[in-house]
């Protein structure tokens, strides 16, 4: 089943509302069966991928959102991810009856025996308007226990937040902490959290989970980071962007300023289909397929984007 979400390419001059990042969960390998932790789980500690075990970190490509895991114990501590449990990159749905929201993988956090940190790349959100997060969370429908706000077995709790690291602050999505999930009504189905986050900041989503059964499950997919793309009267007259339509696999990126220039390029359904960094000014776009997108360029604190058509 394929989540329909706002982000079909809405072009009006220069400007589109876009995914500006995000991941689905499909890029990632796909390892079948429990995850079993190598580490002290009596210490704090990162979690790193195990061959042939479901993938708990993630290195971003380019196209999706990379992620990274890590474990603290209890006050007391128990025996943690050691005893093998089912975390990662999945595609075991919740239910037969609720497959992930887009595509066919997700992410699952279960049994943690204490706690359980993912935290995603940050997301440069310069020069994005009306910037906002949104992602899709499943609780399985189980007997929760306790209000979350001890850090000991039997004192579940679910946090979702996004980290402001330009303002030092935090957004909740979604924090069970002093209460019994099983009070909230929100076992049982996808739902849909989102945000409204703040333009010209570096913003990171972080997924707190603290769960002590197999049967109390989280999953997670669709995150997608968006916003309007837009010009400024300053910022358009430093670049251009030529030739244009393009039809020579390549187009040439020119600043009137000297200097290194980040160059990102977005598909009508806003995915990143180019992420680099330009040294000179021709750009290979040979890969790309014939059709309209938006070209977002950073130079210092100079930022714009601009519309390309290849044929």
């Amino acid at each position: 089943m394929k989540k329909i979400t706002l982000l079909a390419a809405l072009f009006i001059g220069a400007v589109s509302f876009a995914q500006v990042a995000g991941t689905s969960f499909e890029e990632p390998a796909l390892f079948p069966g429990q995850y079993t932790d190598t580490g002290d789980p009596n210490t704090a500690h990162d979690l790193v991928n195990n061959t042939d075990e479901p993938l708990v970190d993630y290195t971003n490509t380019g196209a999706e959102l990379g992620f990274d895991a890590s474990y603290a114990p209890y006050d007391t501590p128990g025996e943690g991810l050691t005893d093998g449990d089912f975390v990662g990159v999945t595609d075991f749905a919740p239910t037969p009856s609720d497959p992930y929201t887009d595509g066919t993988q997700g992410y699952q956090i279960s049994d943690v025996d204490g706690n359980y940190t993912l935290t995603f790349d940050a997301v440069d959100l310069t020069g994005v308007a009306n910037p906002a997060i949104s992602l899709d969370y499943f609780i399985s429908e189980t007997g929760y226990e306790g209000d979350g706000t001890s850090n000991e077995s039997g004192s579940d709790r679910l946090r979702i937040y996004v980290r402001d690291l330009t303002n030092s602050t935090e957004i909740d999505i979604l924090n069970t902490q002093g209460n019994d999930i099983n009070d909230l009504g929100i076992e049982g189905a996808w739902i849909t959290g989102n945000a409204v986050l703040t333009s010209n900041t570096n913003v990171q989503l972080v997924i707190e989970a603290r769960t002590n059964a197999s049967a109390e499950a989280f999953f997670f997919d669709n995150i997608i980071f968006s916003g309007t793309l837009g010009t400024n009267t300053q910022s358009e007259t430093q670049f251009a962007v030529y030739p244009n339509p393009a039809s020579k696999g390549y187009v040439n990126i020119i600043s009137k300023v000297a200097g290194a220039k980040n160059v990102s390029i977005f598909d009508v359904l806003g995915k990143q289909v180019v992420k680099t960094t330009l040294i000179g000014d021709r750009l290979d776009i040979s890969k790309l397929n014939s059709g309209v997108y938006i070209v977002k360029i950073e130079q210092g604190k100079t930022s714009t984007t601009k519309k390309l058509v290849v044929r």
